[in-house]
């Protein structure tokens, strides 16, 4: 094929990722030879594991955990329990890579991003607020956060036509839906499953989470539009022209509207009904039937089409690499059962205390096991259960354990390698792990800080209704 298209991982990022995440493989190896193999009991309830407070014990008689399968760990995960997750994210990421390189090689993106900025491209600004805005909302309030993934490469090729870049374009949709996820104000899968946990009126407390939500999206805004600033005063800087009106090319167009939105109401319905798990690998088919119709419809012949689309998933495919790393690590900390030991250690530390540190070490325990746990849910009832009952000896309210979770779950997202979301929205939009933690480290702080002044608030005026 003379020409590439759709994306590619750059290698030093590549690179920067792997030597990551092999180290913090080995850190969880260690944990396994400092910390004794333990377990709560569980119990079924809605189909899911629950852990029964109280029911800690040392697991007796169980084999160390040998060191080579901390190296194993990345392909064990694929028979583990974890495997169709994360067989699932695997193909989504070949599924969308693939998707992408049709849709680029049809130019129909480029002539939609052209009318977008023949639209928007003096009103910079606004496009900054707009998208902020609308993503924070759809994580805020159905919950969705990896099913934006699809959309992360337009939103970094619309980011390089405004003149800005890679990093702008990340923080153009993957900051807003990670902190509209945080900030939850109708969350299904924090607010909703904690708040059913706790035994907390479902989507109650609201008001509170809508002002930490209009703080959170404020101190986001101050952020890019700081930085786009800055981009814009470099030396050499200059405003990329707005495409003229040219005779617009619009085969596939309509095709490619209707599909997304369709994706779209999808995204936002199936958390609601039960579907959340069909999510990526509706969409990831999803993104396959409207790569086909609109490279069909833009004069493509069907061959071309698929050696472009098996050209794109050979340029996402060393991505494959950094997720099951990723999953390794969990795999490791899992199956050599020092996670249950790791939490019940922990959790014994808020016997006594008062209810700000209490409510302060909820949020630090969860922050911790998100590198471990990333899945909201699962975290939810491994955790739920335990801090509850621990809430009400030490005069922490259920609503205020819930908002521990919440922030401590949130906001970690985006800082977390051991997070697939965060490895595949990085390969997609070419951003090193480093290169992105060095941007966004400072605005993590700030809204951990101010999080921290938002919990410890909650607790002092004892935030209801229980």
């Amino acid at each position: 094929m003379d020409k590439a298209y759709g994306l590619r991982l750059g290698r030093q990022a590549f690179l920067q990722s792997v030597i990551i995440l092999v180290v913090l493989l080995g850190v969880a190896g260690v944990l396994t030879l400092v910390f004794p193999p333990g377990s709560y009991d569980r119990v079924v309830k809605d189909g899911v594991a629950q852990v029964v407070p109280g029911t800690y014990h040392l697991l007796e008689g169980t084999v160390a955990y040998p060191v080579w399968r901390w190296f194993t760990a990345p392909v064990e995960v694929l028979w583990s329990a974890d495997g169709p997750l994360t067989i699932v994210i695997l193909l989504f990421i070949l599924f969308v890579g693939g998707s992408f390189a049709v849709f680029d090689a049809s130019g129909l993106f480029q002539s939609l991003i052209d009318a977008f900025l023949r639209r928007w491209g003096h009103r910079r600004d606004a496009v900054i607020i707009g998208f902020t805005t609308a993503f924070m909302f759809l994580g805020a309030v159905f919950g969705i956060l990896e099913e934006v993934v699809p959309l992360i490469p337009i939103v970094v090729l619309a980011s390089l036509r405004l003149g800005w870049d890679r990093s702008m374009g990340l923080g153009l949709i993957l900051l807003p839906v990670g902190f509209g996820f945080s900030s939850a104000l109708f969350n299904p899968f924090t607010i909703g499953v904690a708040q059913r946990l706790a035994g907390v009126p479902l989507f109650s407390g609201l008001d509170y989470r809508l002002l930490i939500f209009v703080v959170t999206e404020a101190v986001l805004l101050v952020f890019l539009l700081r930085y786009r600033r800055r981009l814009e005063k470099a030396p050499g800087w200059e405003a990329p022209p707005v495409p003229e009106l040219a005779s617009p090319d619009s085969r596939g167009q309509r095709a490619l509207v209707v599909g997304f939105s369709v994706l779209l109401v999808l995204m936002m319905v199936f958390p609601l009904v039960g579907l959340a798990d069909l999510s990526l690998p509706v969409i990831a088919l999803g993104f396959v039937v409207l790569a086909a119709i609109t490279g069909l419809r833009r004069g493509l012949k069907l061959g071309f089409v698929g050696r472009v689309f098996a050209h794109g998933m050979g340029g996402v495919a060393p991505g494959l690499l950094l997720i099951l790393l990723a999953m390794g690590i969990k795999h490791v900390i899992g199956s050599s059962h020092v996670m249950d030991t790791l939490l019940d250690r922990t959790a014994s530390l808020l016997t006594g205390q008062g209810p700000l540190p209490a409510a302060g070490a909820m949020y630090l325990l969860v922050f911790v096991l998100q590198f471990f746990i990333p899945s909201a849910t699962a975290k939810a009832f491994l955790v739920i259960p335990l801090l509850t009952p621990l809430g009400d000896l030490v005069g922490v309210t259920r609503q205020t354990v819930v908002l521990a979770f919440n922030f401590g779950d949130g906001f970690s997202h985006l800082l977390y390698p051991t997070n697939p979301l965060l490895l595949i929205a990085l390969s997609l939009a070419d951003v090193g792990l480093v290169k992105w933690l060095k941007w966004t480290i400072g605005l993590q702080i700030v809204l951990f800080l101010l999080t921290f002044v938002f919990l410890m608030l909650a607790a002092a005026f004892r935030y209801g209704p229980v």
